[in-house]
């Protein structure tokens, strides 16, 4: 019996650390939020700034070179956010009346359905212009956060850049080369760099394939869909149909509800090609996250870190399995909830 208890009382005393951790970290998500994101840029950027190391490169210019790739990335970012903004505003006044119009010759064809089609009536009753509109003025605040905090976001990745050496270099010196924590530290984020250069791919072939729908389907801004569809799909399975709200308001203002749902089917074999054809043959095992997972963490990392943990909530859920399944203790969850190949240390691997 005593021994029942210690198993139980253990996983509940980890669980109710967990809690107070975290509601910690909640006091202070406003400042959390560009902290992470910082972090996880520096872990994509980390396999760059090595191989400059590896190419003999002097440090200081390495990061140097890092920090300015770092700095054309946040330049392209909010220039793709501050066109989707500026382009969402024009749908909004441009398409709107015609957009509530549909919506009433919807009510109106409701109205004269059988008694028989009640609920699917409710159903499309539901739907509601406003909650569209409310939609928009949400993604648009996600974006212009993204924009205000782009210079605390720089001072932080530069900080966690510049300090990452030194803070390896103690912790080889204080726990020795071949310690556990020395190695899963260097090696999650190797791997997760990893992960998002590939997932960047797939990313691009997402971008390209609305991209092409929206110019076959007449929809004006193609590229601007394009270039949003590929910076969301890094939010898998979510952020392509987040990004095809705009254009899908187009169509269904040019093309009524027809030409919709023939744009949003081709969303959908567009999507499904890209995350379970394109996706497992460059990465080798597909998005690596249950579809369950995702939705999860885009509303927990949403709530936790506000307006930027919708940005960062599958990078940051990535980081997390890649750590919970570097320990015996945790692995068997993560593999649970994902297929994330465990980070291996690399034998020819340079020193931070």
């Amino acid at each position: 019996m005593e021994l029942k208890l210690n198993s139980v009382m253990k996983p509940l005393g980890i669980l109710a650390a967990a809690v107070i951790v975290l509601a910690g970290f909640k006091l202070i998500s406003f400042i959390l939020g560009p902290v992470m994101m910082a972090f996880f840029f520096v872990a994509i950027l980390t396999p760059f700034y090595r191989l400059l190391l590896r190419n003999k490169f002097p440090n200081g210019l390495s990061v140097l070179l890092t920090v300015i790739l770092f700095i054309l990335i946040l330049v392209f970012l909010a220039w793709v956010f501050w066109l989707a903004i500026t382009q969402i505003g024009l749908l909004v006044k441009q398409y709107g009346p015609n957009i509530t119009a549909k919506f009433t010759q919807l009510d109106t064809y409701i109205g004269k359905l059988p008694s028989y089609f009640g609920g699917f009536a409710g159903l499309l009753k539901s739907i509601d212009p406003s909650v569209i509109s409310g939609f928009l003025t949400a993604f648009t605040g996600a974006m212009a956060n993204f924009i205000s905090n782009l210079l605390i976001l720089f001072l932080m990745f530069v900080f966690i850049l510049t300090a990452g050496p030194s803070i390896m270099t103690v912790m080889r010196q204080e726990f020795g080369e071949k310690h556990l924590l020395t190695i899963k530290v260097r090696t999650l984020v190797v791997s997760t760099g990893r992960y998002f250069i590939l997932r960047t791919l797939v990313n691009a072939v997402t971008g390209v394939g609305i991209f092409v729908l929206c110019l076959l389907m007449g929809i004006e801004g193609a590229f601007l869909w394009g270039l949003l569809t590929f910076v969301l799909s890094y939010i898998p399975y979510i952020g392509m149909f987040i990004a095809c709200v705009p254009p899908g308001i187009i169509e269904l203002s040019q093309g009524g509800w027809a030409g919709l749902g023939v744009f949003i089917i081709a969303c959908i074999v567009i999507n499904g090609l890209a995350e379970q054809v394109v996706s497992p043959l460059i990465t080798g095992r597909g998005l690596s996250i249950s579809p369950a997972v995702i939705f999860i963490s885009f509303m927990f990392w949403g709530w936790f870190l506000g307006a930027a943990g919708y940005l960062v909530a599958v990078p940051m859920t990535v980081m997390v399995l890649l750590f919970l399944g570097s320990f015996e203790e945790t692995k068997g969850f993560a593999r649970l909830v994902s297929n994330i190949p465990e980070p291996e240390l690399e034998t020819n691997d340079t020193h931070d």
